[in-house]
């Protein structure tokens, strides 16, 4: 019988010494969504050349726990609200407003963890395995991106303003 892939739900990520410390996991979890088999085999980072592991280990697995903590309660507020919805107390439960109140950045912080894990969860790559992040440095100077940028910002204000 192969092992089961934990998913990993807390720990500390140590690039030295290629492994997880305080790792807390659910037994089997990640076999199970990543290779729809409780016992398939995952393979991680110690499968690969340590060349091409992502620079920032930490933010990559702490920014993917955020996006995916996130969604659940995301999830978790909807059943909520459907919950109290067919009972009838969607309109007196404080908790539940309070909740929603409290939940309402939550897609912004969740999208921007996930374009993290993407981002950063790639590097040193900008696309992975065929172009390394130096390779791909453009030749233009800072301050002829600073002039496009002021351009595209001046263009889209008066665009903005054209169209108030």
């Amino acid at each position: 019988m192969r092992q089961q892939a934990p998913a990993l739900v807390f720990g500390w990520p140590d690039a030295e010494a290629g492994e997880t410390r305080g790792a807390i996991g659910i037994p089997g979890l990640a076999s199970l969504y990543l290779t729809h088999d409780l016992n398939g085999t995952v393979k991680g980072l110690k499968d690969t050349p340590r060349s091409t592991w992502p620079t920032n280990l930490p933010l990559v697995f702490w920014s993917f726990r955020i996006m995916v903590g996130l969604g659940l309660l995301m999830i978790a507020l909807g059943l909520a609200s459907l919950w109290l919805r067919w009972k009838g107390r969607l309109y007196e439960a404080i908790w539940f407003q309070r909740f929603a109140v409290a939940m309402g950045p939550s897609g912004l912080i969740a999208v921007t963890a996930g374009w993290t894990v993407t981002e950063t969860g790639r590097q040193p790559f900008t696309v992975y395995g065929l172009l390394r992040t130096a390779d791909s440095v453009s030749p233009v100077a800072a301050p002829a991106v600073a002039a496009s940028l002021a351009a595209f910002a001046v263009v889209y204000l008066v665009v903005f303003g054209a169209g108030i």
